[in-house]
């Protein structure tokens, strides 16, 4: 459990700590009013990684004020259930370090110049790649309205945030079909 609770934060920490890195998707059912409907729940437990309670939290509190922004009220029996997962994924990379000096006769080539083309380093390097996933659903209707995807890669060493919690909520639903009322 501790492996994946660090995976999750390592995975958000990365996608959130920079909007730059994150990639954003989003879909909507055309047909859908989204002004017809007046109220939401954020489900309780998201079948996903299993996440700390203090970012359970965050990311609470940073859906709630994005809905509440559009004329939505948070309510215990709601127009609107929001599903939010959390899916990781470690990936390798591999890059060849080449060396392409020119030289002037070697032990190689004793008689005249060439071009050392051999391969002098091979790297490896891991990163999680980590997708957070949120599903607006009409509960009466049971089906899906919205949904929103962001992608990054995570940078090992960074704290996960409310703030940047905050900032890759308010840019996933910037693609939200109903804006916000100011």
């Amino acid at each position: 459990m501790k492996i994946k609770n660090l995976l999750f934060i390592l995975l958000i920490a990365g996608a959130l700590q920079s909007c730059k890195t994150s990639t954003v998707y989003s879909d909507f059912d055309p047909n859908a009013k989204f002004d017809s409907y007046s109220n939401f729940m954020v489900l309780e437990y998201m079948k996903s990684m299993p996440i700390k309670k203090s970012s359970k939290q965050w990311l609470h509190s940073a859906i709630n004020k994005q809905m509440t922004a559009r004329g939505y009220n948070e309510n215990k029996s709601p127009d609107l259930l929001v599903k939010v997962m959390i899916k990781t994924k470690t990936k390798e990379t591999t890059s060849l370090q080449r060396n392409d000096n020119f030289y002037w006769s070697s032990d190689y080539y004793q008689y005249g110049w060439g071009i050392n083309t051999g391969i002098n380093r091979v790297n490896y390097n891991t990163h999680t790649e980590g997708t957070i996933i949120i599903d607006i659903i009409d509960r009466e209707k049971k089906e899906l309205i919205w949904q929103g995807r962001a992608t990054g890669a995570a940078k090992n060493g960074k704290k996960l945030t409310e703030k940047s919690i905050d900032k890759l909520i308010g840019k996933l639903f910037a693609t939200y079909p109903l804006a916000p009322q100011n």
